[in-house]
């Protein structure tokens, strides 16, 4: 049995269709699921980019290297220098790319 029994016949000029269809394909969702999330008064965001995608890679790269650099501090009871510079100029680096593309 279907959640939705209630139909809504709805009758749009060129433009007002033209309108719509350019709001739900920055949203990413589907039509219907578009109207109602306006009903119900969500706030819709554009749909990601696709260099989100890259900027989320490289901070779960980070987040890895972290993670390792974590590992080795407490096994051995310090870290390298070295690799904590690197991992504070990766940092920077994402943060930077955040910065800048959201």
């Amino acid at each position: 049995m279907r959640k939705r029994n209630h139909v809504i016949p709805l009758h749009l000029n060129k433009k007002e269709l033209e309108h719509l269809e350019t709001q739900v394909k920055t949203s990413g969702l589907p039509r219907e699921e578009f109207l109602r999330s306006l009903i119900m008064g969500t706030e819709l965001r554009p749909r990601p980019c696709d260099h989100h995608a890259d900027l989320l890679r490289k901070v779960a790269g980070l987040c890895n290297n972290a993670n390792q650099l974590a590992k080795v501090a407490n096994t051995y009871g310090e870290a390298d220098p070295h690799s904590v510079e690197e991992m504070t100029r990766i940092a920077r680096a994402v943060w930077k790319e955040v910065k800048e593309n959201w």
